[in-house]
């Protein structure tokens, strides 16, 4: 695999050359890195094409997975910020206590640590516990709009997605999650839960998926624009 780095139309991209048959543009948090996967012998000038046509969704997609990612901490230290479900609450972090954990108290996200503990094992305990609050919310609302729009899922998982929200198989039905919604009003994910629910019923993103969306939910462009930016 080979890797050079390009600029086309002000954007920056890290071109990945490797065995594949289709150019494919990834925007990897926090930073909003973009990556291109592109095969190996494919010209250099059908690459930059390509990033040209797609410069405003790139653009755009930079910002939300840096948006996303403001309020991330990044040394795990208490005074850092974390945003659960649109609201911030400051960090608290606690060491020798009893058990390793998370918890909401007094406004405040504390974490607990067995002694001390290095930045990564902070960071996983709190995405842990994210992660399930999160896989809580969707337990939830998932079965409410499954209920109401007679779009049912074969199953569904969270995913740490770069650069969308959520996706859906529609051969196996399958909904994966973007991890990142734990960050945003739930709103915003229930919004997500019924666009990946209509793509059971209609394939891509045209008059019939938005009539869909239209719908079952009158307010679904005001809560794209929220989680969007």
């Amino acid at each position: 695999m080979s890797e050079k780095r390009i600029t086309v139309a002000g954007i920056e991209a890290t071109v990945l050359r490797k065995k594949v048959k289709n150019l494919r543009v990834t925007i990897v948090p926090p930073d909003g890195e973009v990556r291109v996967s592109a095969p190996k012998l494919l010209p250099e000038a059908v690459i930059r094409a390509f990033l040209t046509d797609k410069a405003d969704w790139i653009r755009t997609h930079v910002e939300r997975v840096k948006k996303a990612h403001a309020n991330e901490p990044t040394q795990f230290e208490s005074g850092e910020t974390v945003r659960l479900f649109g609201q911030v609450y400051p960090l608290t972090v606690l060491k020798n206590q009893k058990k390793n954990g998370v918890t909401i108290d007094a406004g405040r996200i504390v974490l607990s640590l067995k002694g001390d503990a290095p930045k990564e094992k902070r960071e996983a305990i709190l995405n842990d516990w994210l992660r399930e609050r999160l896989k809580a919310e969707i337990e939830h609302f998932l079965p409410l709009w499954s209920d109401y729009t007679g779009l049912v899922p074969s199953a569904w998982a969270v995913r740490d997605m770069s650069s969308r929200w959520g996706s859906c198989n529609t051969g196996t039905r399958k909904i994966n999650l973007n991890l990142q919604l734990v960050h945003y009003p739930l709103i915003c994910l229930e919004y997500v839960i019924l666009h990946e629910l209509c793509h059971i019923k209609v394939h891509g993103h045209g008059p019939d998926f938005k009539a869909l969306l239209d719908r079952w939910m009158l307010d679904w462009k005001a809560r794209r624009k929220l989680l969007n930016g």
